[in-house]
C-alpha cells in the first residue's frame, strides 16, 4: 500500500508502551454469530500462516466480539498495543499488515477504522445497524463497559422525560450492583425490563439508543454478568467485589 502509511516511532496502549520482549499483539474479531459472511475466518487462519511463514512471533487470539455475522465494515482487526482498529480487513492486506504495521510501525490508512459519528470512545467500536461490538482486545469485562456508557448516556440526557431520566438513573444503579458483587438473582430481568420502558416509553429516541447498546452486550456476554451475580466473580479479574 505505498503512499498510505504513517510512521508511529512509540506505539502505545492505555497500558503503556510495548516492551521490546512483549510479542506483537493481533487481535481479530469473533463472536456468536452461527455463519460469517464477512471472511474473519480466513483472515485468522490467513494471519497465522503468513506471521509463521515469515517467522513474525506473533500473539493472535480471538476478539471479544459480539457479531450477527452480517455487519458493514468487519472484518475487523486490531491493534492492542498500538490502540487502533482496522476494518474491511481482506487476505491480500495481510503481508502489509505484517511487514508495515507490526514489523515497522506504519498504518495502513485505506483500513483504518475512522468514524467521527462515533464519540464514544476509541477502544470500543459499535456498529449499531448491525449490532456488531468489538472491543480492542479480550481483556475488558464487559459489566464495567456497560457501566461505562451507561453513565456516558445519563451525562448527555436532557432528563425532560421520566423513561429516560429515571430509567438511566436506575439502570447505572442495578449494573453498578453488577459489577460489585451486591446484584441478586433478579438484576437482569430488571435490566430487561427497563431498558425495554426507556425505548417504548421516552419522548425521543434518545434512551432507546442508550439502552440498544446496553442490551447488545447483556445478549453477547452474559455469561460475564452471570458470573457477577452468582459467583460473585469478575471472569477477567477487573471487578472489586465488595
Amino acid at each position: 500500500m505505498p503512499g498510505s502509511m504513517s510512521r508511529i516511532d512509540e506505539p502505545k496502549t492505555p497500558l503503556g508502551l510495548v516492551k521490546p520482549y512483549e510479542k506483537p499483539q493481533i487481535t481479530v474479531c469473533a463472536g456468536p454469530a452461527p455463519h460469517y459472511e464477512c471472511g474473519k475466518e480466513d483472515l485468522y487462519s490467513g494471519l497465522l500462516s503468513e506471521a509463521n511463514r515469515l517467522n513474525i512471533p506473533l500473539a493472535l487470539t480471538p476478539g471479544k466480539c459480539g457479531c450477527t455475522g452480517s455487519c458493514l465494515n468487519g472484518p475487523y482487526l486490531s491493534l492492542p498495543r498500538m490502540g487502533l482498529f482496522y476494518q474491511q480487513v481482506k487476505t491480500e492486506h495481510i503481508p502489509f499488515i505484517l511487514k508495515e504495521t507490526i514489523l515497522q510501525g506504519k498504518i495502513l490508512f485505506p483500513i483504518l477504522r475512522l468514524d467521527h459519528l462515533q464519540s464514544i470512545r476509541g477502544d470500543l467500536i459499535w456498529e449499531k445497524s448491525s449490532r456488531c461490538l468489538m472491543t480492542l482486545d479480550a481483556s475488558y469485562c464487559m459489566v464495567q463497559v456497560a457501566e461505562y456508557l451507561i453513565k456516558f448516556h445519563a451525562e448527555e440526557s436532557c432528563g425532560k422525560c421520566t423513561p429516560c431520566r429515571l430509567g438511566i438513573k436506575r439502570l447505572t444503579e442495578v449494573i453498578e450492583g453488577i459489577g460489585r458483587g451486591r446484584a441478586n438473582s433478579e438484576a437482569l430481568s430488571e435490566m430487561e425490563t427497563l431498558t425495554a420502558l426507556m425505548t417504548q416509553a421516552a419522548y425521543c429516541s434518545f434512551a432507546g439508543k442508550a439502552s440498544d447498546i446496553i442490551m447488545a452486550i447483556l445478549s453477547y456476554f452474559r455469561e460475564e454478568f452471570e458470573a457477577h451475580i452468582k459467583e460473585k466473580r469478575c471472569p477477567v479479574g477487573a471487578c472489586k467485589m465488595y
